[in-house]
Order: C-alpha cells, then structure tokens, then sequence
C-alpha cells in the first residue's frame, strides 16, 4: 500500500478479514505518507480505504466492488502461508487459498476487473532439479500449501485461456520476504507463534522469546546447518507495484 501510494498515481482498497493482521498497520501507513514531503498528496484520506472482508465471502466482496466501481485492478496476496500448518489442516488450506480465490475471481470477472497480480510462491517448483531456478522449469509441489499456489496458477492459466480479452494477469513467484519499512514503524509481527524463521530471530533479539533452536546439523553447507534464500519485503512491494504498471 505504501509503495502504491507513494507512486501518486494510485488509489487503494484494502480488504482484509484481520485473522493474522491488525488494520493498525494502515494507520501506519498512512503517518509515513504524511511524514514524507514527496508523498503529500498520497496521504490524503480519500486515496486510502478498508474494509474488514473475508474473500470467502461473496455477498462482502460484492459490496465492496459495488462500493468502489471504479477499481481496474486487483493484488491479491490473502490466504495461508504456513507449510506445516498446512499439513496438519489441508482442507483450511484449500478453503481459503483455492475456494477464497476462485470466489474472488468470479466477483473481479462479474465486475469487469481485469488487471490481476498474483503473489505466488516459489514452492511450486517443488523440490528443484537445478539450481538457481529458472521461471521454466518443471512446476510441482510437495505439501498442501504449495498445492494451494499451484492450483491456482492453473487456474489461473484456464481463466485466462477461456477469456483472453478480458483478462490480463501476472504471477509473482518468490521465498522468503523478511526485514521491515526502513524507518521501522512496519515490520512482520504475527499474532501467536511465529510460522516462520525471522519473526523467531526478531523475538529473541528483542527478548520476548528466551532462545532460537537450530534444527538439523548434516546438511551440505559449511557449518551443516540450512541456508536459506531471501527478498526484502520493501523490494518485494516495489516488484509488485513494477508488475501492476506492466499490466
């Protein structure tokens, strides 16, 4: 939303069913916009809204695009994330990923949306044949999660095939988004346990947890320990922003 508005050249609607968020990070949003001089214009009350809706939900999301007839485009990053709680609750997984998406894409499609950014996930590789990844290689995927993200890349690709005129749709495929807004009013901070490495690392340096555990100790790196790849979630926004202004 920030790097959106920062641009001038876009209005935002959020929608959001808060299960894992707090519409207070809007509010900061908004401050930050207001604390930059080159984004005065950005900050005015009328290019900022939400409404509190799960994509689950028909009925919301039709008000909602009755409410803003004017919105062209859609970024849709709503759904679950967690690969091991997708294990243990595949059908939460497919219901909100899958069922929440396609209910979205039917609303978008009824409304005449045709402008669509997907925030994919690189897990639909599966486990790579080579390194790096190239965007060709053979998609597959190892658990309900990356399932979920390839499932609706397919979709994806047959909704655009039945109704090229009046679709045009881009997917982002990533790992990792970690770190915060530079001025460190907005960063990751998930209700619960974290599911994921960073917010654990964050946690204890700022001592709300007393230790980080390392699993694993024979993997084919220096120390034995994982190594993992990662994408700055400020860097991520801006792709996303450079992937709407391609469409």
């Amino acid at each position: 939303c920030l790097e959106l508005l920062s641009t001038g050249r876009y209005k935002v609607v959020v929608i959001d069913n808060l299960e894992n968020s707090s519409e207070e990070s809007l509010n900061r949003v908004k401050q930050l916009l207001k604390d930059n001089p080159d984004a005065a214009d950005a900050a005015k009350d009328d290019r900022l809204f939400f409404r509190n809706c799960d994509i689950r939900d028909e009925q919301r999301l039709k008000d909602v695009l009755s409410e803003f007839p004017s919105i062209s485009s859609c970024v849709h990053f709503a759904g679950l994330k967690a690969v091991g709680e997708s294990v243990s609750k595949p059908l939460e997984y497919y219901n909100v990923n899958v069922g929440g998406t396609t209910t979205l894409l039917q609303q978008l499609q009824e409304n005449k949306v045709k402008h669509f950014v997907f925030s994919s996930s690189a897990t639909v590789y599966g486990e790579p044949e080579m390194l790096p990844l190239k965007e060709h290689a053979r998609l597959t995927a190892t658990n309900p999660y990356g399932r979920t993200k390839l499932f609706i890349e397919e979709i994806l690709r047959d909704l655009y095939a039945s109704k090229p005129e009046m679709w045009n749709i881009l997917i982002l495929r990533y790992f990792n988004p970690i770190g915060a807004h530079p001025s460190g009013r907005m960063g990751e901070d998930p209700q619960g346990i974290p599911n994921n490495l960073m917010p654990f690392i964050a946690q204890v340096c700022v001592g709300r947890r007393e230790k980080l555990s390392v699993f694993g100790d024979d993997y084919d790196t220096p120390d034995g320990t994982g190594v993992r790849d990662y994408i700055h979630v400020v860097d991520l926004a801006k792709g996303h922003v450079a992937a709407l202004d391609k469409l």
